[in-house]
């Protein structure tokens, strides 16, 4: 698989292939992304880092919590970066969790 076909592959979630009666929780997580990448997305429009790391900080628990250990790994970075107010950096972790997101799918089977 090449790079390209990679970067739009779904990605299933970890918990609802270890128990399919998870689904219908991790659905509504997957629900939620948006409202979560918005708040992300005001917070960097803003300049405000420490809205910008406590969203991250969110996100980061919450990512592995629903069986997704990359969008865990990700928003950890974000977070950091957050902290240090490296706003060129954020933007394009925000951008990066953005992609991620957008691959997320309850089930990849």
């Amino acid at each position: 698989m090449d790079a390209a076909s990679a970067s739009n592959q779904k990605i299933g979630s970890e918990l609802v292939l270890e128990d399919e009666a998870f689904a219908e929780i991790v659905e509504d997580f997957l629900s939620g992304l948006d409202d979560r990448l918005k708040i992300m997305q005001d917070a960097m429009g803003s300049a405000d880092f420490d809205a910008l790391r406590v969203a991250a900080h969110q996100l980061k628990g919450s990512g592995g919590g629903y069986g997704y250990p990359m969008l865990t790994e990700e928003a950890g970075k974000l977070e950091k970066l957050a902290t240090d107010s490296a706003a060129d950096e954020c933007r394009e972790a925000v951008s990066q969790i953005n992609a991620l997101c957008a691959r997320l799918v309850v089930s990849a089977d």
